[in-house]
């Protein structure tokens, strides 16, 4: 075997640009390797930071347009209400809203059901997540900010939950702060 090495290495010093063309390669596919198994390990292989991950699902209603179209509020009740396969559902979709009250700040976010939290088996580090009657129309407006949020518009300040903050067209008033290690869902910043 050690013949077969020499003889190789001879091989390629005779010829430079076939070597060149060979390094090159193996660079090449071993990069595109090692960057497509970091996407598939952080998307596929490693479980959500959730209670019971593996019996979480992400349903999207099909149009002829869009495969990934997000669900109306009228089909989502209609699923929670008859649904005998799934032990509960919830549902979330994105919004974001703008503080004031000093430097204006717009925050991404989810606008998400009263039992989001409990679904996913998390709880705010703080105070508490959402009641039924604050999920209701005409309920009070009200936000469970994320800990990023929280540290660089509050600094870490605890007694932010139950205070009423000023956004863009009115005020929210704060029930909690989420874990730091908390991220709503895979797709979006993990931050907000």
């Amino acid at each position: 075997m050690l013949n077969d090495l020499r003889l190789a290495l001879r091989s390629l010093r005779r010829t430079p640009g076939f070597t060149a063309v060979v390094i090159i390669t193996l660079a090449l596919g071993i990069g595109a390797n090692t960057a497509i198994f970091s996407v598939v390990n952080s998307v596929l292989l490693t479980p959500l930071h959730f209670r019971e991950s593996g019996r979480l699902m992400v349903l999207w209603e099909k149009s002829p347009r869009n495969p990934h179209n997000v669900v109306s509020p009228a089909n989502y009740l209609d699923w929670h209400d008859r649904s005998h396969s799934f032990s509960d559902m919830t549902a979330f979709t994105w919004t974001g809203l703008t503080m004031t009250g000093g430097s204006p700040e717009y925050i991404e976010g989810r606008a998400v059901t009263a039992n989001f939290f409990s679904v996913l088996g998390v709880a705010p580090a703080i105070g508490r997540s959402f009641t039924a009657a604050e999920a209701a129309p005409g309920g009070p407006k009200v936000v469970v900010l994320s800990h990023a949020v929280w540290q660089r518009r509050f600094g870490g300040d605890p007694s932010i939950v139950g205070k009423t903050i000023p956004v863009a067209g009115g005020n929210v008033q704060v029930l909690g702060v989420m874990p730091a290690s908390f991220q709503a869902m895979p797709y979006g910043p993990p931050d907000e």
